[in-house]
This record gives C-alpha cells, sequence and structure tokens, in this order.
C-alpha cells in the first residue's frame, strides 16, 4: 500500500480517540502475550532450589524505623539445631548454590551460628552467607564465624554518627558496633583469613551526599578490597505491606523467586521469600516435608503456574511488592 494511502489513515487515526485507544489496547495485549510466550519457554526450575534461606532466629536486638518488625506476630525463636542438621544434610546432596544464614532476624543472635556455619561447610556446602547489624559482634564471635568457614556476610548500617545511626538503628549503639566490626577485621587479619568477605551497607536518610561521604571515611580504611570487601549504597524497599515506600505501578514483570530461591522460617515453615516477614504465605513445613518434596509439590507448582499469567492475586505480599513492577 503506497504512501498516499497510508497518510490520510494515519491522519484519521491520530483524530479518532476511539481507534487510537484500541491500538493501544491491542498493542498491550501483544507485548503481554509476547511476554507469556517468553516465559512459558524461559523459565524453568530446577529439582531443587539453587539458594536457600535458612532462618536461624526471628530475634532482633533492634528497632530499625524501616523495619516492620513492630507489625510481626508470628513466633519468634532459634531454630532446632537438629532440625538445622537435617536441612544440612539433605541440601549436601544438591549443587545449591548459596545459603543464606539468616532471613528476618538478628543471626548474631544466635550463640550457636557458628557450629551452624562450621556444620554447613563440613558438609560442602559451596557458599554461606548472612546479613546482620554487627553489634553483638566480639573478638569470639568473630574468630567463631572465621574458623567456621563463613564465605561472606553484609553489615547493615545506616548512620555516620551516634545521632543519625541511634535515630534509623534504634536500639544499638554506634561506637558499640564500630568497636565490634573494627575487632572483626582485626581477628580477620591476625588469624591470616581471607574469609569471610565483608560488605558494609549504607542507606542515605536524605539526599545529602555529604554522609555518604562520612560513612565512606569510617570504612574505607577497614576494608579489604583485595579481598573482596567493598561498600554497598543502598535504597529503601517495601516489605510486602508491612512497610510501603515505593510508589507501586501496573504489575508488568515476573518475581523469579519460585524459580529459584526457598526460604524456610525459624520454625520450619517454608515462604514464598524473605519479603514475606511474618510468614503468611506458607508453602510447606520441613517438620514434615523434605526440601526437594516441598520445592516440587502443588503450592510451589502452583504459583509458579500463577506468576506466569502475572496473576498475583492469592498472594498478597506479592501484590504490595515493587519487584513485579
Amino acid at each position: 500500500m503506497g504512501n498516499k494511502f497510508l497518510k490520510p489513515i494515519a491522519a484519521l487515526m491520530k483524530k479518532n480517540r476511539f481507534t487510537a485507544a484500541i491500538l493501544a489496547g491491542t498493542k498491550k495485549l501483544l507485548k503481554k502475550a509476547r511476554l507469556f510466550v517468553s516465559r512459558m519457554t524461559r523459565l524453568r526450575y530446577p529439582d531443587f532450589p539453587k539458594e536457600i534461606w535458612i532462618e536461624n532466629t526471628s530475634y532482633c536486638n533492634a528497632r530499625c524505623i524501616m523495619c516492620p518488625r513492630d507489625s510481626m506476630t508470628r513466633q519468634r525463636g532459634f531454630m532446632d539445631l537438629g532440625l538445622y542438621e537435617k536441612l544440612i544434610k539433605e541440601i549436601s546432596a544438591y549443587p545449591v548454590e548459596r545459603l543464606h544464614m539468616h532471613n528476618f532476624g538478628e543471626p548474631l543472635m544466635d550463640k550457636k551460628l557458628p557450629d551452624r556455619i562450621k556444620l554447613a561447610k563440613d558438609h560442602g556446602v559451596k557458599y554461606t552467607y548472612m546479613v546482620t547489624n554487627a553489634s553483638l559482634f566480639s573478638p569470639e564471635m568473630a574468630i567463631g564465624i572465621i574458623k567456621a568457614g563463613l564465605d561472606e556476610f553484609k553489615i547493615s548500617f545506616y548512620g555516620t554518627d551516634a545521632k543519625t545511626y541511634s535515630e534509623t538503628m534504634r536500639g544499638l549503639n554506634f561506637n558499640k558496633t564500630i568497636e565490634g566490626i573494627k575487632a572483626f577485621f582485626e581477628e580477620r587479619k591476625r588469624l591470616g583469613a581471607r574469609n569471610p568477605r565483608v560488605i558494609i551497607q549504607y542507606l542515605p536518610v536524605d539526599s545529602d551526599q555529604s554522609k555518604v561521604r562520612d560513612f565512606e571515611a569510617i570504612f574505607k580504611p577497614l576494608i579489604d578490597e583485595e579481598l573482596g570487601d567493598r561498600l554497598n549504597i543502598c535504597e529503601l524497599h517495601n516489605f510486602g505491606g508491612g512497610k510501603e515506600y515505593n510508589r507501586l505501578g501496573e504489575i508488568s514483570s515476573i518475581c523469579h523467586f519460585p524459580w529459584q530461591t526457598m526460604v524456610i522460617l525459624q520454625d520450619g515453615k517454608v515462604t514464598t521469600c524473605c519479603i514475606d516477614y511474618d510468614g503468611k504465605q506458607i508453602m510447606g513445613d520441613v517438620n514434615k516435608d523434605s526440601i526437594r518434596d516441598i520445592w516440587n509439590g502443588k503450592a510451589f507448582n502452583r504459583m509458579r503456574r500463577d506468576f506466569r499469567r502475572l496473576d498475583y492475586r492469592k498472594y498478597p505480599i506479592c501484590l504490595n511488592c515493587e519487584v513485579i513492577r
């Protein structure tokens, strides 16, 4: 069809809002159809999760202002060591790429943490990792996790002086935490250890970049970049309805958690992801079933089927997450 025919049609379409709306809707449907076909062909899940989070404890010694712990109703506790050992034995039979030694709590509150790390490494778990506020570091705990073989950990440190730190990470002491972090680096150096690598993370509370520079001034002299240590600047994220910081738009993408990651709470319940801080979306219980059976079971397969269709209606925590926007 020549240009002399196309031009008047294009002009008519521009004037006709109804036609334009239909075309826009058609394009939208075609885009969703292409995404659906892509998801159906590309998304494959392994026989066993690639990444597993084991919540050693749901207790925390801080009341950080960005955290929804004040809304948390589920039971606080420490994972039973017998249950933990059972999980590690099963995990060791599969090529799990990463084991998180934490979830929604402060892992250093668990005095058995070095034993848990050692058990995982002794069973051949490839990579162990945790996130901590570092407020409970002592030379003894530092030595414990170093000798146990932890591969990496992240420190959440949200403040650049006693005032901003205590306002954000309520219940913690700025100077005491700094001393504990220094103790860790001193012990790692004294032992000649190359692990664990350390990420120290800062959350800017305002747009003042000078605070970021203050943060870097505190911690750059401590880290060893040759070993893989680094500093990280992060952003606020929503907590599945517990705390909402980012505006939610139209659902347009897929969450990949059900295809690669399993989160196990301290009581053995399996939830959909780490954002489900209150354990509302339960997928199974490792006290009753194996990790593999839960991973390949009806609940996870139903969730994968729903997520492929971008249908999150059965998952209220997910509906309040910005990952799928």
